[in-house]
């Protein structure tokens, strides 16, 4: 490890600690905190959607396991038992310990992509406050208190920083590697989606729309749809409950409404501190690549979970700071060749 990164790395671990500390026992979760006991949380995540996020899902009751060596799983404080009847101290921690571990590593793993080489232009200043800036506004939206949030953007970057470090040098092995961890990002969660349109958008400016880009991005494609469709052919729920809000997804409720100027604001976050006008249309492209995504949110989705927008956030970020060398297709150009065709009047 490069001497340079020892001093960051171990900034965003102390951050990471406080941040994750200060938001699980700084505050009491009161927004959808009904799960914190064993019955709970399988009365509200065995169902719906959730019922498909296997692999946090497997991770937190290996967690709330090895806790139990050490602690009792009854009894919690009445913080806890606020919302959860039975609530369980150590299925708090469980969550705790999980997401935690998580942000270290997605803190590490930012890190370590900012410093590739060539791949990304920005000062030192810069780095720093994407260092602080990321793990503030990922604690931020965890007032949703989740189990796969904060693993699903490790699996983003690590994808990222798989495909920016070795694409040049072992371009099947990485694509092959890339759709392993999609397979894997999606037994956590969904938004996995998300990695595959950013390498759709990385291989397009890369190499445009020829024979090898288009057997690699459907090759990332199909793995993320065939673990997508095989959870939902293999995982039948037994009793459906309607988790979500009824009036989910109405743009009249005042919490909404909040998160919905969430999305924008963070949005023009990206856009604003862009490096050029390339950077701006790739964030761009990126949100229309993510439509799919999108749409389901505002459909489906309670806006005042801030946190579905933070995976957006998190790529817009590093495409605003990403430089453009080694990509032969560039929007801006693309855009400009459009644009006369589209101005040109008719001939009378």
């Amino acid at each position: 490890m490069k001497s340079s990164l020892i001093q960051p790395i171990l900034i965003s671990i102390l951050l990471s600690l406080v941040t994750s500390k200060i938001v699980y026992f700084g505050f009491t979760p009161n927004y959808a905190a009904d799960i914190f006991s064993k019955q709970a949380f399988n009365g509200r995540f065995d169902h719906d959607v959730y019922k498909y996020r296997i692999l946090s899902k497997y991770l937190l009751f290996k967690v709330d396991k090895w806790l139990g060596r050490t602690m009792p799983e009854k009894g919690a404080e009445n913080r806890i038992l606020i919302n959860t009847k039975e609530g369980s101290e150590r299925f708090y921690y469980a969550f705790y310990y999980l997401n935690t571990f998580f942000l270290i590593l997605t803190s590490i793993l930012m890190i370590l992509l900012l410093n590739l080489n060539h791949s990304f232009k920005l000062s030192e200043s810069e780095q720093y406050l994407i260092i602080f800036l990321v793990p503030v506004v990922i604690c931020l939206s965890q007032f949703t208190v989740c189990m796969y949030d904060v693993s699903s953007y490790f699996f983003q970057l690590l994808i990222l920083y798989i495909y920016l470090r070795y694409i040049d040098q072992r371009f099947i092995e990485t694509i092959l590697f890339i759709c392993l961890i999609v397979i894997l990002s999606t037994l956590n969660r969904e938004s996995s989606a998300l990695s595959v349109s950013m390498i759709a958008l990385l291989l397009f400016k890369k190499m445009g729309i020829t024979k090898k880009s288009a057997a690699s991005i459907a090759s990332i494609a199909f793995s993320f749809l065939v673990t997508y469709l095989a959870l939902r052919n293999f995982i039948v729920d037994r009793q459906h409950i309607r988790i979500i809000n009824i009036q989910a997804g109405q743009f009249l409720i005042d919490t909404n409404i909040i998160g919905l100027i969430f999305w924008g604001l963070f949005f023009y976050l990206p856009m604003v501190i862009a490096n050029s006008n390339e950077n701006r249309y790739m964030i761009a492209f990126f949100h229309l690549l993510s439509l799919p995504y999108i749409l389901i949110c505002l459909k489906d989705g309670v806006l005042w979970e801030v946190r579905l927008y933070v995976p957006l956030f998190i790529s817009s970020l590093f495409l605003s700071k990403l430089t453009p060398s080694g990509f032969t297709i560039h929007l801006k150009d693309l855009l400009n060749s459009v644009s006369p065709s589209i101005k040109k009047k008719p001939e009378a």
